[in-house]
C-alpha cells in the first residue's frame, strides 16, 4: 500500500527516487552561487539535479526525459 512517505521518495515523476533533503544538503555546498551583475537563475537547481541523476539511473536519452514540471526544460 501507497503511504505519503513512500510517495515522497518516489518524487514528482513517478519514476525512481528525488534527492531527499539531506542529500541535497550535501550537494549544495558543491553547487557555484550565481555571478553577480547577471540575470538570477531562474532553473531549480535541485530538480536539475534531480533529473541528471535520473537520467544516469535509467540510462534513458534527453529527449526520453518526463517533459516540465517534472525536470526543468
Amino acid at each position: 500500500m501507497w503511504t505519503p512517505v513512500d510517495r515522497a521518495l518516489v518524487g514528482h515523476y513517478g519514476c525512481g527516487q528525488a534527492l531527499s533533503d539531506d542529500q541535497y544538503r550535501l550537494l549544495e555546498p558543491l553547487i557555484p552561487s550565481a555571478e553577480s551583475g547577471g540575470r538570477p537563475r531562474t532553473t531549480d537547481l535541485r530538480r536539475l539535479l534531480d533529473g541528471l541523476f535520473y537520467l544516469v539511473r535509467t540510462g534513458c536519452q534527453w529527449r526520453h526525459l518526463p517533459p516540465p514540471p517534472a525536470f526543468p526544460p
